[in-house]
């Protein structure tokens, strides 16, 4: 993780409940930005990082963003004029989004201005977008085994015919199960179950007792200037 958020410009966390100790609301909130599917970056308005979570440097990673000089920016140079007017139009307040299309992918990147001259970036791959867990929609919808794997093949983009061969079932089989689909979703139509799908969550990995204390982001060396 990379973190270097200035102690003093950090807002104040706390659950809004009287008497109850923040730190547990604070680690929580960490954690799960840690392990949000979609990539998560703050960024001051000249573009410099101070906090990217692992979606976002496995952007990095994969040249869709890069990192020039401690500063944030696009990962195709024709797109940095873009990326530029979105970090300009948050300077005065604006919420803004963008799509950058090109050669390293697509991007959805969705921004807003936040206290101590701060920008937030929501950022998504659309190609990389994960598929919610097999075991989460048996959980959540009671699905079975194999009701859940002919879901996960249409979120996937197949067909029914060529789920049915996937798993090696007959067609009539593959429709009794999408059938079935419907019925435990209360949807009726393959892409109202779709939308309804796509919107489970990936599980978050259980903490480390050993890094279940405090979330202690180290400070960023203060200006003299």
């Amino acid at each position: 993780m990379i973190a270097i958020l200035d102690r003093d410009a950090r807002p104040a966390c706390g659950s809004g409940v009287p008497g109850l100790d923040p730190v547990p609301v604070e680690t929580a909130l960490h954690r799960l930005i840690e392990h949000f599917e979609e990539g998560v970056a703050i960024i001051d308005r000249s573009g410099r990082t101070l906090f990217l979570n692992r979606a976002a440097q496995a952007l990095i990673h994969r040249g869709q963003l890069r990192l020039r000089n401690g500063c944030l920016c696009s990962g195709s140079p024709e797109h940095g004029a873009a990326f530029g007017r979105l970090i300009a139009r948050c300077a005065i307040g604006a919420g803004c989004s963008v799509r950058l299309a090109g050669e390293t992918g697509t991007l959805l990147i969705a921004a807003c201005a936040i206290p101590g001259n701060a920008v937030l970036l929501r950022v998504v791959d659309p190609d990389a977008a994960p598929l919610p867990d097999p075991a989460v929609l048996q959980d959540q919808f009671g699905f079975t085994p194999a009701e859940a794997a002919i879901a996960i093949d249409i979120l996937a983009g197949h067909d029914l015919a060529a789920s049915a061969a996937r798993r090696r079932v007959t067609l009539h089989t593959a429709r009794a199960h999408l059938r079935r689909l419907f019925e435990k979703t209360g949807t009726r139509r393959q892409a109202e179950l779709m939308r309804l799908l796509l919107l489970c969550p990936l599980p978050i990995p259980a903490a480390d007792p050993i890094c279940a204390g405090p979330v202690d982001l180290p400070s960023r060396p203060r200006s003299n200037a």
